[in-house]
């Protein structure tokens, strides 16, 4: 122990106590210890560490020069012996090898009751580990910052574009840095991109390109797969500065690969103007951003393969399309919904589907739809939409969650079908089948009409001749006789009117004829809850005949099959086949459902006219037509009702017609 003793007893019975109560209050001191200076700067105490710190620290001096630190604490002393007053500083010091010390000192003026003189009672400690420790709390505090800013944009589903500049700019705040920049490498070449950036100049973000490989230092880490530390670029020997770090001035630097799994997507760079050595813990925190933003790049990669390909696929459909993201927001809309609602992709993309709200719909029904999507299941329903005109239209609507592996919903997807147009043409159909009754209903009156017509057209003719009857009589007689010939011509020209035409023959696909029944009818279909199942033996070749009427011969024996089970449930199956008969090449149609049936006296009438049984609406003429247009194609329809329940109804067509029908 150093101590400096008068000899005065006064003097000594002050000292002696002082010691002991210093040397008592550093040994709990750790890093830190205590000395006493009188106003010549004498030094009367030291403690061990206090000691220890003198010796070993010094401090620079504004001129540049470095002196002890026991010569900076001899001045605070007698300042505060000057002014009486505590005072408390930060002190930067350092040690022989340089290495930087952060020391704190407490300065008190201890009044001298005993010994007549003041003192200045000074307490030094070593703050360096502390300090580091609080500025690695402090930085561990920001760098987490960083990666919750970037989690929650993630979570926003915002774009990545806006991902990599909030990345950028935060991670440059973070590590104290004027420069960072992300760099990629090019879909179809060898060079990296500036993706987003901080402290460039400005237009480079997004337009700048450099050489990759081994001839940067992101090139560099990126062949490497691990950081590259740079301390002073103008020593650097690995690499050439690039022309991006050389026109800013950048001096030192930290690159670091971003990986995602093995898989390097580019690199990620932290830089500074003046000479830096970065620590161990900053590169780890420029990895780890490094690494999260190459996760939600991976994540925007595959998203947008997918979606170019969905795009391709939309375009081709002639349904409409919707793709949304998770908010709703608008992201796909394919050309089928530019022309079933009159408004074009530009107008409908970032927007909700709320475009086509038409109001009908109650709160309580999308209540339930969103409750499905969100819940990962899909949900199917009859809309009612309006157009760009304010017209409305009906479609039904199919929407689904689109689903990572994970399960994690990523999109929605909405396949509406137009039922605007099938309603019309089953319109058309039930008033085609309306005029092609009143037409036969008009004929048969029509030749009702005729034959007593001639009958009383000859009757007055005979009279007309007579020589028995008066003039008058007999011209009377022959008037009758010529309007019973002008209404017989008449009516023959409204009969030649009414007779069946030649059909438009062409080559039919069965099987498409079917599915565009099955369409037709699907909302009846389930409604009525009824599994339509439509089967083939082997390859089934197409026929030559009118599309039209086939058309409606189909639609007809469904539609009778539907009724026969109203009571709901059930089940039609059409079974398609080729069949050779007799009478030639053809192809058999058999629908079979799961009705009651038919009682067989009730199968007798079955093709009769006007006949009608079991239906509410209808005036039984159905069959009639269906058998007219089957047996106009040179083929057969045949009804029956099996032991076993329902009704079976074949339709057996020629593959080929030798001549029209007349």
């Amino acid at each position: 122990m150093k101590t400096h003793r008068k000899d005065t007893l006064g003097t000594l019975s002050f000292t002696i106590p002082l010691e002991r109560i210093l040397s008592r209050d550093s040994e709990g001191a750790g890093e830190g210890g205590f000395c006493l200076f009188d106003r010549q700067g004498v030094v009367h105490f030291t403690s061990p560490d206090c000691e220890r710190i003198l010796r070993e620290l010094h401090v620079d001096s504004p001129d540049g020069t470095s002196r002890s630190l026991e010569s900076h604490l001899r001045e605070i002393a007698r300042q505060v012996l000057t002014t009486t007053s505590a005072l408390r500083r930060k002190i930067a010091a350092r040690t022989p090898e340089g290495d930087p010390r952060i020391v704190d000192c407490q300065a008190t003026c201890l009044p001298g009751a005993l010994s007549g003189e003041d003192r200045a009672l000074v307490h030094v400690q070593d703050m360096t580990d502390l300090e580091v420790l609080a500025r690695e709390t402090l930085a561990f505090g920001r760098y987490q910052e960083v990666l919750g800013r970037i989690a929650h944009l993630a979570v926003k589903g915002a774009e990545i574009t806006e991902i990599a500049e909030m990345a950028s700019r935060e991670t440059a705040r973070a590590l104290d840095v004027e420069f960072c920049k992300i760099l990629i490498p090019g879909d179809s070449d060898p060079l990296l991109h500036l993706m987003a950036g901080v402290g460039w100049r400005p237009g480079l973000v997004g337009s700048y390109v450099q050489e990759g490989g081994i001839h940067s230092q992101a090139g560099f880490s990126i062949r490497q797969k691990r950081p590259v530390i740079v301390e002073d670029l103008l020593t650097e020997t690995r690499f050439s500065p690039s022309k991006l770090l050389s026109e800013h001035g950048v001096r030192s630097g930290v690159s670091v690969p971003m990986m995602f799994q093995d898989q390097v997507l580019g690199a990620m760079s932290a830089h500074t103007t003046s000479v830096r050595r970065f620590d161990p813990t900053e590169i780890a925190f420029l990895e780890t951003v490094a690494n999260t933003f190459a996760t939600l790049l991976e994540r925007w990669k595959r998203e947008e393969t997918q979606l170019s390909l969905y795009k391709r696929l939309f375009a081709q459909l002639q349904d409409g399309v919707i793709l949304t993201d998770t908010r709703g927001m608008i992201l796909e809309w394919n050309p089928a919904m530019e022309r079933m609602s009159g408004i074009v992709r530009q107008e409908a993309i970032g927007r909700t589907p709320r475009i086509l709200s038409s109001g009908r719909q109650p709160p309580e029904f999308y209540d339930t739809l969103w409750q499905n999507l969100l819940s990962g299941k899909p949900f199917t329903g009859r809309f009612i939409n309006r157009r760009r005109d304010k017209t409305e239209f009906l479609v039904w609507e199919n929407i689904s969650p689109v689903m990572d592996p994970d399960g994690t919903i990523r999109y929605f997807l909405a396949i509406l079908t137009d039922l605007s147009e099938r309603e019309r043409l089953l319109e058309a159909l039930r008033h085609t089948e309306q005029i092609r009754l009143v037409g036969q209903l008009a004929g048969g009156l029509l030749h009702e009409i005729r034959n007593p017509l001639i009958g009383i057209g000859s009757l007055a003719d005979h009279m007309g001749q007579s020589r028995e009857l008066p003039e008058p009589l007999r011209r009377q007689a022959s008037l009758i006789t010529r309007e019973a010939r002008r209404i017989d011509e008449l009516l023959e020209s409204h009969l030649s009117q009414l007779r069946p035409r030649s059909f438009d023959l062409s080559e039919i696909s069965l099987d498409e004829l079917i599915r565009d029944t099955q369409s037709l009818l699907s909302e009846t279909f389930k409604k009525r809850q009824v599994t339509l199942r439509i089967t083939h033996a082997g390859d089934v070749p197409s026929v030559e005949g009118a599309r039209g009427p086939l058309q409606q011969v189909f639609l007809n024996l469904a539609m009778n099959a539907l009724d026969a089970m109203s009571s709901g449930g059930g089940s039609l199956d059409i079974h398609l086949s080729r069949e050779d008969r007799p009478t030639g090449e053809g192809v058999s149609v058999c629908l079979k459902d799961t009705g009651p049936g038919i009682s067989p006296a009730l199968l007798k009438r079955i093709n009769e006219p006007f006949f009608t049984h079991g239906k509410a609406k209808g005036v039984g003429l159905g069959l009639t037509i269906c058998r007219d247009i089957v047996d106009r194609h040179r083929g057969h329809l045949l009804i029956e009702s099996p032991g076993e329940g329902g009704v079976r109804a074949t339709v057996w067509l020629p593959l080929r017609q030798e001549q029209e029908s007349p």
